[in-house]
């Protein structure tokens, strides 16, 4: 991870969260939740879950999703209203095109997912854990911990 370059430096540094094992997020297409993912691709691996692997997950369950609703599979225009039309959740939440929460010149473009705040913490052997700290706005993942100065 980027922050284990920092040494010591990097405890208690904040970041946008938007994975990590603690969301309640499960597959659509293995039913696996967000953790049992992180843990099967560091037993798999040997390294670190990261962020960016709930969300290559999702990228194939939006795939296989849009596939099967899609009116003909190699129609680039029925490929694109099925994508439009899409109301998943997956494991790194709800995905949806067209929400109101968005300027309308936006909402056909951009799907938002939950993003919560957190900061890392170092553990033994000059790891690092991500832990939430702020989760206001997106409530349904747990918060693990307070905000802590930087010290």
């Amino acid at each position: 991870m980027a922050v284990e370059a920092l040494g010591k430096n990097g405890n208690n540094l904040s970041s946008e969260v938007w994975w990590s094992p603690s969301h309640p997020f499960k597959s659509s297409l293995t039913g696996m939740s967000a953790k049992a993912l992180a843990d099967a691709y560091q037993k798999a691996s040997g390294k670190q879950w990261t962020q960016p692997i709930g969300f290559a997950h999702a990228l194939f369950e939006l795939a296989v999703d849009v596939m099967k609703r899609s009116a003909e599979v190699g129609d680039n225009k029925a490929i694109v209203t099925a994508i439009a039309a899409t109301k998943l959740d997956t494991v790194v939440g709800h995905i949806e095109w067209g929400q109101k929460n968005l300027p309308p010149f936006a909402q056909k473009n951009i799907a938002k997912t939950p993003l919560v705040g957190g900061q890392w913490r170092l553990r033994e052997g000059n790891k690092y854990d991500i832990v939430i700290t702020d989760n206001k706005t997106a409530p349904e993942i747990p918060a693990g911990g307070q905000m802590q100065p930087i010290a």
